[in-house]
């Protein structure tokens, strides 16, 4: 006879094996059927009215897609908060801190996120480093910022990928890009959880500088501030720039002292951070707004109930909505205030140049880094664009 004690465990475990099945679609029949079991054994296992050997229940835990110690782990247990990182003051921030009280709304405060500061966390790979590590629960950023974790998103650092933003939500939506990144990253201990990615970092990327850019030729000789990327450094060089790496805590403080000349940057980011302050000149290079991907430690992911992890996503995705759209209504707010304090120039240029230059650059790089060469034929395809023939633009 088991004691009272054994018949709670029992129990817990019963009802946490139940919630999760009905949570990914299983029927008894079909646990039962996949683990070895009879119908009758999964309905007394459910009620708590079956003890189990280890083994059995890793069997089911792999069923189920959960760690062995989700079952034996207390309510008390069950993670409570999760950090974040504000990035930049202003929509972004504020985006960040709507997603937080959405998490806190639809999670009955049963999970909280965090904000933290990017300057206490060091450049983004190292953030990335941390989060599959454990250190860091939720990161939300560029899908560069993951290639540590995941090679082939290096090559989205580049500019004019992606012929426009259908290219991308395609690519995004794709085996390739599934088997390359999403699948890649959950080996690494890393989930996405963008069940749409609609977390746009504003309209569209910039360049911003002390004199006008109009063609790609313009920049030759002179510095540009990049982050730690080898492929994207190989581009600017070929581009005739010299790259300057500035880890991104940095780059208002460098940018603003004249440690670069040129600073590519989110057309977002030019107010909130004062940038024009120094450079008023922004050329506005028309390529498709960076998609940012929101990702959780996969092992602090599995310790949250179910309910609670649709709960993430579905904060996730509503607040993914509120930050573009809070991010495009400050955009057309900023680029007024930033004419109006800073005397901004906002230089709308033939872009066909930066995008013949950019392309074939980025065909010489595919050699050198066979490893993003397979999913940048992926994207050519999807995007229609003949390698080899940049004149198809």
């Amino acid at each position: 006879m088991i004691s009272d004690s054994e018949k709670v465990v029992q129990e817990r475990i019963g009802a946490k094996i139940r919630e999760l099945r009905i949570a990914a679609g299983i029927t008894a029949v079909e646990l039962a059927r996949q683990a070895g079991l009879s119908q009758g054994q999964i309905s007394k296992i459910e009620t708590g009215k079956a003890a189990l050997s280890i083994g059995a229940l890793t069997s089911l835990c792999q069923i189920l897609g959960r760690p062995l110690s989700y079952l034996f782990q207390k309510d008390e247990e069950i993670p409570r908060v999760l950090g974040t990182m504000t990035t930049v003051a202003g929509p972004e921030s504020r985006g960040q801190i709507w997603f937080a009280d959405e998490v806190r709304r639809r999670t009955g405060g049963r999970l909280s996120l965090v904000p933290l500061q990017a300057t206490l966390l060091g450049p983004q790979t190292r953030q990335s480093a941390m989060l599959k590590d454990g250190f860091l629960d939720l990161f939300i950023e560029d899908l560069p910022a993951f290639r540590d974790l995941a090679p082939a998103l290096d090559l989205l650092s580049l500019p004019y990928i992606f012929d426009h933003t259908e290219h991308q939500s395609a690519f995004l939506d794709s085996d390739g890009f599934e088997q390359s990144v999403r699948q890649t990253l959950l080996r690494e201990g890393v989930r996405p959880i963008n069940p749409r990615w609609n977390w746009q970092r504003g309209l569209e990327r910039v360049i911003l500088s002390t004199r006008p850019i109009i063609h790609p030729d313009q920049v030759k000789g002179l510095k540009v501030r990049i982050f730690e990327s080898p492929l994207l450094a190989r581009f600017w060089e070929e581009m005739g720039a010299k790259p300057v790496v500035i880890p991104w805590p940095r780059v208002r403080r460098a940018w603003l002292a004249g440690e670069v000349d040129l600073l590519p940057t989110q057309k977002a980011h030019l107010y909130p951070l004062g940038f024009c302050r120094r450079g008023r000149f922004v050329t506005l290079l028309g390529d498709v707004p960076s998609q940012l991907m929101v990702a959780v430690n996969e092992a602090r992911y599995n310790c949250l109930p179910p309910g609670v992890q649709t709960a993430l996503v579905e904060a996730c995705d509503a607040a993914g909505d509120f930050f573009s759209q809070e991010v495009v209504r400050a955009e057309a707010e900023n680029e007024q205030a930033n004419m109006r304090r800073y005397g901004a120039s906002y230089l709308k240029v033939d872009i066909k140049p930066w995008q013949i230059a950019s392309r074939k650059i980025t065909e010489k790089l595919m050699a050198e880094w066979p490893e993003a060469r397979k999913i940048w034929e992926a994207i050519c395809r999807m995007g229609g664009y003949r390698q080899g023939s940049p004149n198809s633009l």
